[in-house]
């Protein structure tokens, strides 16, 4: 579908397991903006903290769609920039097919993303590593890599 005024910007929906993608990017963007929204500086207060620099209280706040929306968007960014970084490796980094929704769903399929297990399977994890008072201070980023690690550990063959 072409814009109105400019036949460059034009709408391409994306075909197969892209779809899933771009769905979850659209959630998390719309879950972006409306907790950029719910959760923003109201005059005279603090501007709320980078999305990276969140932590426990911030986590503790959310409602669990919201939680749900946030781990989303998070996976769908950590896969995205998976594959730019890989592509970039590999030289093509202006090949849009290296980069695509495609190349992600290639990755997945071969269990090589970093970050492969569900939204909820997360939200347990991060809800339990947040239930220690200490861990409150622990930007939700940093949690989410310490959890990821651990479970990526507990998938691993075992050597004899």
């Amino acid at each position: 579908m072409e814009h109105p005024g400019n036949p460059a910007h034009r709408h391409v929906r994306p075909r197969g397991g892209g779809a899933r993608l771009a769905l979850a990017l659209a959630a998390a963007a719309g879950a972006s903006a409306f907790l950029a929204g719910r959760l923003g500086a109201r005059q005279g207060e603090q501007p709320a903290a980078h999305a990276a620099q969140r932590a426990g209280e911030y986590w503790g706040s959310l409602a669990p769609r919201e939680r749900q929306a946030y781990l989303t968007g998070f996976l769908a960014g950590a896969a995205a920039e998976q594959a730019r970084a890989g592509a970039e490796a590999a030289g093509r980094a202006g090949d849009s097919a290296a980069v695509s929704s495609g190349a992600i769903a290639a990755m997945r399929a071969a269990r090589q993303l970093h970050f492969r297990f569900a939204p909820p399977v997360y939200s347990a994890q991060v809800d339990d590593f947040y239930w220690w008072k200490n861990h409150a201070p622990v930007p939700i980023v940093d949690a989410m890599i310490h959890i990821n690690r651990e479970m990526l550990k507990q998938q691993a063959p075992s050597s004899p």
